[in-house]
């Protein structure tokens, strides 16, 4: 029983794995549809755009966890500036 609860958490993360990180890509095309649509100052601009460019760089490197929270961040600073 052990054995298969085992395979079955292992299948999921692999089967889930590619659907988390396809997400980081939407989120920064969102943020960066955002910015363009702005009227932050060119600061606010920067801000956002350097934790975008952070997100991608983690999603690059694998580290999804950490790239969604910088994406999530950005959209979030994002809606409130505005």
């Amino acid at each position: 029983m052990t054995r298969i609860l085992t395979a079955a958490t292992a299948a999921f993360f692999l089967l889930a794995a590619p659907a988390l990180a396809a997400h980081c890509p939407k989120d920064a095309a969102a943020v960066e549809a955002g910015l363009s649509k702005s009227t932050l100052s060119d600061a606010e601009k920067a801000e956002i755009s350097a934790l975008k460019d952070q997100g991608m760089q983690l999603h690059n490197a694998g580290d999804h966890r950490a790239s969604e929270a910088a994406l999530a961040d950005a959209m979030r600073r994002l809606l409130n500036a505005q």
